[in-house]
């Protein structure tokens, strides 16, 4: 559904392994993109998750990469980073995906396993949440490997007003552009300064890549935001924008499924220490369960393919050698 609460269409790919049995599901969640286009239903090779959904396929795993809303056939403005809009896209693609192998022969073992990086890794954690709160009867989650997301929202913004000054400006953006559209704020003039006020509504309609946004917003974060803007923010007065933070800062319930974060703890666009804060809330909830892998000098670029990797080997061994291989360590 849509932010009005409409049905609307939304595509993905599924890649099923050649030959044989007994196959597990992999739902794949792409991380941050601008470029309606640029995501694997349209080719594998237009994506990170589509070259690895390749892989984990040739491994034998059915593989499933939704697109988002915002994306491939989907014309409407991606809803970055908001729960309601993304967790059930996902979750309706793993449905088809189920419905797909149920109906063409293609023999299933029951397991189900989630992995993201960047927004993907905070959609991954959130759709483990939904599916072990409201579909438990049609997936039996195995294992869930959320990589470099930004779990504990509400305190990683809090974070760069504070500070005043973030390293990817574009990404903040995005971010408030996304929620001011969502939320119907019309407060794109209050929130940046007059010479982007114009220009961000075009940035993300999707039909930009993500370097040519970089390149078209300035490098700093006061540039960029205006003045009384984070001002207002840090003295609490911006209670809506703060409420639909915490809206979508979900961290206190319990998993149950096996939990493994990797991050890398030097992060430049989203803090490691978001990552700990999240383990703390949901470990006081009661999960058990929860890992995490730092990826040492790791930043939000370098740490991908340390990530991924490292998510498939944990897969891999919980396959193997069975749940054993899940307990935190």
């Amino acid at each position: 559904c849509n932010k009005k609460g409409d049905i609307i269409s939304v595509s993905g790919v599924f890649f099923i392994p050649q030959g044989g049995s007994g196959f597990p599901i992999l739902s794949l969640q792409h991380g941050t993109e601008t470029k309606r286009d640029k995501v694997a239903s349209v080719s594998p090779k237009n994506s990170i998750e589509g070259i690895v959904g390749l892989l984990t396929a040739s491994l034998g795993y059915v593989t499933a990469a939704p697109d988002y809303p915002g994306f491939g056939i989907s014309s409407i403005r991606h809803p970055y980073l908001h729960a309601r809009s993304l967790v059930p896209s996902i979750v309706d693609f793993m449905l088809a995906c189920k419905h797909y192998c149920t109906t063409n022969q293609i023999s299933m073992n029951g397991e189900v396993f989630l992995a993201g990086y960047s927004e993907g890794g905070y959609l991954s954690l959130l759709t483990q949440k939904v599916v072990e709160e409201e579909y438990a009867g049609e997936f039996n989650l195995t294992a869930v490997a959320p990589l470099s997301g930004p779990y504990d929202l509400l305190g990683t913004i809090d974070s760069v007003f504070q500070n005043g000054n973030y390293s990817s400006p574009a990404y903040a953006a995005y971010f408030l552009s996304a929620y001011n559209d969502i939320y119907g704020w019309n407060r794109l003039s209050d929130i940046f300064n007059p010479s982007y006020t114009s220009v961000i509504p075009q940035l993300f309609d999707g039909s930009s890549l993500w370097g040519e946004v970089i390149g078209l917003l300035p490098a700093t974060f006061p540039e960029l935001i205006n003045a009384s803007f984070i001002e207002s923010y840090n003295k609490g007065y911006e209670t809506a924008i703060k409420a639909a933070l915490e809206e979508n800062t979900l961290l206190d319930w319990a998993p149950q499924t096996p939990l493994h974060f990797f991050h890398g703890d030097a992060d430049d666009l989203v803090p490691y220490e978001n990552v700990i804060t999240a383990i703390e809330r949901l470990s006081a909830k009661g999960g058990t369960n929860i890992r995490l892998t730092c990826i040492e000098g790791g930043t939000h670029e370098s740490s991908g393919p340390a990530a991924i990797s490292g998510a498939i080997t944990w897969f891999e061994e919980i396959r193997v050698n069975g749940m054993n291989m899940s307990a935190p360590g």
